[in-house]
């Protein structure tokens, strides 16, 4: 767990993901006349719930894949196992905590672009 959020690149595929997000939340507001500026919000609180929810998914199917392998059902899994797992899940948490935090902001009553 301490080297996957020790490396640079995790915060930069989270910082991705959340501009992924923002683009998906924002761009309409611009594009279109008809999307309401409280959908911004909306967008990136679902985002910030899918994106951990994936990442969450991703590594926990990591792990029961190499548990059904090895018919390891019981024991604590291998240390590079757990590395890979927790490797695909940090960006997922950075990316989900930042469109949670852009979700927050646009929450505050009278913010506007």
């Amino acid at each position: 767990m301490k080297k996957a959020f020790s490396t640079w690149y995790n915060y930069l595929i989270g910082l991705g993901l959340a501009l992924i997000a923002a683009g998906v939340a924002i761009i309409p507001y611009f594009a279109t006349s008809s999307w309401p500026f409280p959908y911004i919000r909306y967008t990136f609180l679902f985002s910030s719930i899918v994106i951990f929810g994936v990442g969450f998914i991703i590594q926990d199917l990591m792990r029961a894949n190499h548990r059904h392998k090895t018919k390891n059902w019981v024991d604590k899994l291998p240390e590079q196992i757990l590395e890979k797992c927790w490797a695909v899940f940090v960006p997922a948490i950075v990316g989900s905590g930042l469109c949670l935090i852009a979700g927050l902001v646009f929450s505050i009553p009278g913010f506007v672009f």
